[in-house]
């Protein structure tokens, strides 16, 4: 099972398309992001093979505003623990994909 929680672990932290999104929707004004990263710990991950989903708590985002016209003008890095859901599909006995994933978020930065 905890091999399981760490390759859920780094589908979840490599799901650009819904990491990016987060910070679409962030409003930084007439500020910019160019750097975003994920972490998140295995034992973090809670897996319901009955249900086939899975939850977690606690992923760390990472990303940078960048202020200023010139790059280093005014540099801040911020990091906001998120939590999430999503369902998972069974490849074989040691193997799961996630299938769609779900952050329970609403930050405003």
């Amino acid at each position: 099972m905890e091999t399981l929680k760490h390759d859920l672990a780094e589908q979840i932290t490599n799901e650009h398309s819904v990491w990016s999104t987060l910070l679409a929707n962030t409003n930084f004004g007439n500020y910019a992001s160019s750097f975003w990263n994920v972490t998140l710990k295995p034992e973090e991950v809670t897996i319901n093979r009955d249900e086939n989903t899975i939850t977690f708590e606690q992923a760390n985002f990472q990303f940078d505003v960048e202020a200023g016209l010139s790059f280093g003008d005014d540099h801040s890095l911020y990091t906001k623990q998120v939590s999430g859901h999503g369902t998972f599909q069974t490849i074989d006995s040691k193997t799961i994909q996630l299938k769609t994933l779900t952050l329970d978020t609403d930050y405003k930065y």
